[in-house]
């Protein structure tokens, strides 16, 4: 595991959980974070609930114990996926802040992504998945990645900004419009 038992009780220090008006919680940064900062979302591995139950786990995919790779090669330089699908990573009961990493808004984007450098032993208790900033997150704003477009539907959820204004999150870059030139 990347984390000392303090940390996996109570993250890093460099984030913080904070009440938000319309999804409960959200996690921000505590003070100016680097692109490339590294965090893990860690949990007690397990078999995945249905997505009708409160659930913030995240799939878990241990590398090969030998190669230390999700990939497989092949002939030439081609590599495959190895299908090691080995439950679910989660959060519940334990210490872990990024469970409460907010997925952006239409108009937002996201701040973190999955570096897919998992932690842990297949049928191990513990696991954890890496994320990394994708730019530097000013203090108190938002930290958001992806949950995947089939999160929603699954739920019956409506997806909406989360974005505050003492808790901003990353805004999408505005697509310039061509003018067509008139003669």
């Amino acid at each position: 595991m990347p984390y000392c038992d303090r940390h996996l009780k109570n993250g890093d220090g460099a984030l913080r959980i904070v009440s938000h008006p319309k999804v409960g919680k959200c996690l921000v940064a505590r003070y100016n974070l680097p692109a490339r900062y590294r965090i893990a979302f860690h949990g007690i591995r397990g078999k995945c609930s249905t997505s009708d139950k409160e659930d913030r786990s995240l799939s878990f995919y241990p590398p090969d114990p030998v190669s230390g790779s999700n990939f497989q090669a092949e002939s030439g330089l081609r590599k495959r996926k190895i299908n090691n699908y080995n439950g679910v990573v989660n959060p519940k009961d334990t210490g872990d802040v990024m469970q409460f990493a907010a997925c952006p808004g239409p108009s937002e984007r996201q701040n973190l992504r999955s570096t897919f450098q998992y932690f842990g032993k297949r049928h191990g208790r513990l696991a954890a998945l890496e994320f990394l900033t994708t730019e530097p997150v000013s203090r108190n704003a938002q930290l958001c990645f992806w949950y995947g477009s089939g999160w929603w539907s699954a739920r019956h959820v409506k997806r909406c900004d989360v974005g505050t204004e003492s808790h901003p999150a990353p805004k999408r870059k505005q697509r310039k419009t061509k003018i067509a030139h008139q003669n």
